[in-house]
């Protein structure tokens, strides 16, 4: 008892001395009070009476001396470095405690956007023209092919999702064309996103996002649709946090326009014409871990359903329809402390997509960089460009099932290099030049009845952008699209104008 009453008496002068400390403190910076008025004096009181003689005190008693046992026995009092240590485990078993109530309910953060635009397309919108009649571009294709197309059917885009104006109407196909605009101009409600992230531990995060595509309905039909783009967990183990597992539907470890491939993190308008191989989001499960010095170099990894294409695209499976899954990965350096500049390669191989077997593979490959450099008056300048390759052999010989339809490929090369300058913090311009080189057939065109259709592409771009930051919630986006074609393909009036707000919250 004696020992624990010394402890915290002296715990108590302690804190006692600090408080006197910090009032003393804080009296010294308190201004001087200001003077009070002088008050008449009292009047004079009476004369005390005479004090009273006191009896004589009684003598003390004189307390006994200890004795060399007791103060042997007794303890020492405690030190300020003891108290400091039960401090301290005091404080750590207060955090704890309130660990262990912040698990057991999930934080959950609400965000999203709203992505409004209007666009210009020209001509019909449409992106593609049909090789037919006697004066046919490609004739050498007449007896292989029941329709051959030439130019790119998602050139004329109009918002980051990378939709397209129009798809046309067009024999052999029946498109879902989610815009559909016929060449008229439009004001659109491109998308609005919901997005959910949770805390379901201590290391691990719970995010899921959804799309909402408000568009025209027809024969009393609502066109509104929605989609899933992201639904996965993503776990660090370890206490460096540099790893993380993902499970479910993620982004793609491709190239690197998937970081932007949203509204609201992308600085201009549209997708680049390659981000329809890189930008979507498969299914399955994604390992990265950052390494050395300053986390310098990243590796990720990912075993999915299918390929990392956009689900709008020819080759996409979000549920696999063989037994085989598609790997792909990616390692970038930072070969200098800061984020100057990140080199990056990736890759991805696996069975084609929409085929019913696994003997036949769909493969990309590709090169990529970003640059980043800090302008005068607060503004920045940030460089990015990518390299694509790619192919698949699609359908070999007549197909055993009807539902085998793998589309073939011949990606000879595709790539942009994009220059995003902020001049002022409110205000940005955009260049960006691309081309894509690409051959897409359905069916075996040396079968005996030849194949379905082919589509032709010898696409160039160059897009112009501005960007208008109003504040960390708003931004005006603007953008003109003027694509080309070569190689033998006619040009085709396909250029875009369009433009986007963005709210974000």
């Amino acid at each position: 008892m004696r020992r624990a009453a010394r402890r915290w008496n002296l715990l108590a002068c302690l804190l006692l001395i600090r408080v006197l400390g910090g009032a003393a403190h804080a009296q010294s910076d308190v201004p001087p009070a200001p003077e009070l008025p002088v008050l008449p004096p009292f009047p004079a009181l009476p004369p005390l009476p005479p004090p009273v003689e006191a009896e004589p005190a009684a003598e003390p008693v004189q307390a006994a001396a200890p004795t060399a046992e007791a103060l042997d026995a007794a303890e020492p009092p405690p030190t300020v470095e003891d108290l400091q240590r039960q401090m301290n485990e005091l404080q750590a078993r207060l955090d704890q405690t309130r660990e262990i109530a912040t698990l057991r309910r999930p934080i959950v953060t609400v965000g999203g956007y709203v992505d409004f635009g209007f666009f210009v397309p020209q001509g019909t919108g449409v992106g593609v023209i049909q090789d037919q009649g006697p004066s046919r571009v490609f004739p050498q294709y007449a007896n292989k092919y029941a329709w051959v197309f030439l130019g790119d059917l998602l050139a004329p885009t109009v918002n980051s999702r990378g939709e397209a104006a129009s798809l046309g109407n067009f024999p052999g196909v029946n498109r879902f064309d989610s815009v559909d605009s016929t060449g008229a101009p439009s004001f659109i409600a491109n998308e609005v996103n919901l997005r959910l992230d949770a805390a379901v531990a201590r290391n691990a995060i719970a995010t899921a996002s959804v799309n909402f595509m408000p568009r025209t309905g027809r024969d009393f039909s609502i066109g509104d649709f929605m989609e899933v783009d992201l639904a996965q967990v993503e776990w660090m183990p370890g206490t460096t946090g540099r790893t993380s597992i993902f499970v479910g539907k993620f982004e793609s470890v491709v190239g690197i326009e998937y970081r932007d491939r949203k509204s609201t993190e992308r600085f201009g308008v549209t997708p680049s014409l390659i981000a329809r191989y890189t930008t979507g989001t498969p299914l399955g499960i994604k390992v990265r871990s950052k390494l050395g010095e300053s986390e310098r170099v990243v590796i990720a990894a990912a075993l999915a359903n299918g390929s990392s294409t956009t689900e709008q695209f020819h080759f996409y499976d979000e549920i696999d329809s063989n037994a085989g899954k598609t790997a792909s990965g990616r390692l970038s350096v930072r070969p200098f402390p800061s984020d100057l500049l990140e080199l990056g390669v990736s890759g991805e191989w696996g069975p084609q997509d929409h085929a019913l077997d696994s003997t036949q593979d769909l493969w990309f490959w590709g090169i990529d960089l970003l640059a980043h450099v800090t302008t005068p008056g607060g503004g920045s300048l940030d460089m990015k460009g990518q390299f694509l390759k790619g192919g698949a052999p699609g359908q070999i010989g007549a197909p055993a099932d009807p539902n085998h339809e793998p589309y073939g490929l011949k990606l000879h090369y595709g790539g942009y290099l994009e220059l995003d300058w902020m001049a002022l913090p409110e205000l940005g311009f955009l260049l960006r030049g691309e081309v894509r080189d690409a051959d897409i057939w359905l069916g075996d065109p040396n079968s005996l009845g030849g194949a379905e259709r082919l589509y032709i592409t010898r696409e160039w771009r160059l897009t112009a952008g501005v960007r208008v930051v109003v504040n960390q919630h708003v931004a005006i986006k603007g953008e003109y699209l003027h694509n080309g074609e070569y190689g033998g393909i006619p040009q085709i009036p396909n250029d875009v104008l369009t433009s986007s707000l963005v709210l974000s919250y």
